[in-house]
């Protein structure tokens, strides 16, 4: 029994990839033989969808609706096709890892900000050209896109320059175009961190999550889940988890990890059962109906390629596996909410020694809609 057949009644279970896990063979397996989806950890954020070089060489041409390159998303597409295995999109619109030039009259930096209408119409294409393409090309592969990510900060909306040029409506005018190109049956969440604390869950609800509801234009909230050994408290979590789930909205885990910088036996323990108790927490409230859960994502395989590492400047223990496949005590904690202790069988991950090395990594051929 796998963590997808475990869970298979309940949710989807999903970890993030990086290049170097799609490229890695053991990776490649642990990640099909454990997880029935997978979210692109970088490659599939919008600096990464717009084409610098092009847009750079004629902005006059790409000014109202800038040139798409898709190279770096093609290879977790073709790999998602080729298995069998669902994805998650991860992320439409983000502050974060957006290139300044695209703000910019002329996608110039030295030129002053574009006006609200040239910036309207850069991300309504952005936007139907990066749908357009994954699902004309890649039909039925991608069921939910974060659409908007981190839109919430200090007590408002987080001062970005997508709200200095198209001003505070900018996330409903990124879900309504969002909404007029996707697919039937694909999902639209809005994606957000620290969202147990009290004043953020409030103003997501009264400022992202109610508005789009009402107006049809969002389907499910991304509760990212980048958590400690100690904060937040999970009764706190839990009370989040429920309010949210209350709009009757899908609710997904969509990042999830639990900083741990003690390798420890003892300390490895500790965190298996938080492990356990937000699981917990996570089964109640889907099988309750207070919170209809529909996916739950692991950000990154196994420790070793932990964000977390880099991110907190020090050696992070957070996920369910080691660079091995070994399971750790983390990942038998996770299935004891949903099995018998007794019926867990040890997870064997069967690898030949040759399959823990990267493959030649070729770019992917250059696809424009």
């Amino acid at each position: 029994m796998t963590l997808k057949t475990a869970f298979e009644p309940y949710f989807r279970i999903g970890s993030a990839i990086s290049r170097r896990n799609l490229h890695i063979p053991a990776d490649r397996k642990l990640l099909l033989e454990q997880f029935s989806s997978f979210t692109s950890e970088n490659d599939m954020k919008p600096m990464f969808f717009l084409d610098e070089k092009e847009n750079l060489a004629d902005p006059d041409k790409y000014g109202l609706a800038p040139a798409l390159t898709f190279d770096k998303a093609i290879p977790y597409l073709e790999f998602a096709k080729q298995n069998g295995i669902a994805m998650r999109g991860h992320t439409l619109a983000w502050h974060n890892q957006t290139p300044a030039w695209f703000y910019h009259v002329g996608y110039d930096e030295t030129a002053p900000l574009a006006d609200r209408e040239t910036m309207l119409s850069r991300l309504e294409n952005y936007i139907k050209g990066v749908l357009t393409f994954v699902q004309t090309q890649y039909p039925g592969i991608v069921y939910a896109w974060d659409v908007v990510n981190e839109a919430i900060e200090n007590g408002g909306f987080r001062d970005t320059l997508w709200h200095k040029v198209i001003g505070y409506d900018f996330v409903e005018m990124a879900f309504t175009f969002a909404r007029k190109y996707a697919a039937p049956g694909v999902a639209l969440f809005y994606n957000d961190y620290n969202t147990a604390q009290a004043w953020k869950r409030d103003l997501i609800i009264s400022n992202i999550l109610k508005p789009l509801k009402d107006k049809g234009l969002i389907d499910g909230f991304g509760m990212q889940t980048h958590i400690t050994m100690t904060e937040p408290d999970l009764q706190d979590y839990k009370t989040a988890l429920e309010m949210y789930g209350s709009l009757g909205l899908q609710i997904h885990i969509t990042e999830l990890d639990i900083h741990n910088p003690n390798p420890s036996d003892a300390s490895q323990k500790k965190l298996g059962e938080r492990y356990r108790e937000l699981f917990t927490i996570l089964l109640d409230a889907k099988k309750s109906g207070k919170a209809n859960v529909t996916s739950v994502t692991f950000w990154n395989l196994y420790d070793e390629c932990t964000w977390l590492s880099m991110f907190r400047r020090e050696t992070s223990y957070p996920l369910l596996f080691k660079s091995s496949g070994a399971a750790k005590e983390a990942y038998y904690a996770v299935l004891s909410t949903v099995l018998d202790p007794k019926d867990i069988e040890p997870w064997t991950f069967d690898a030949a020694e040759e399959d823990f090395i990267a493959e030649p990594y070729e770019e992917a051929p250059r696809r424009r809609p």
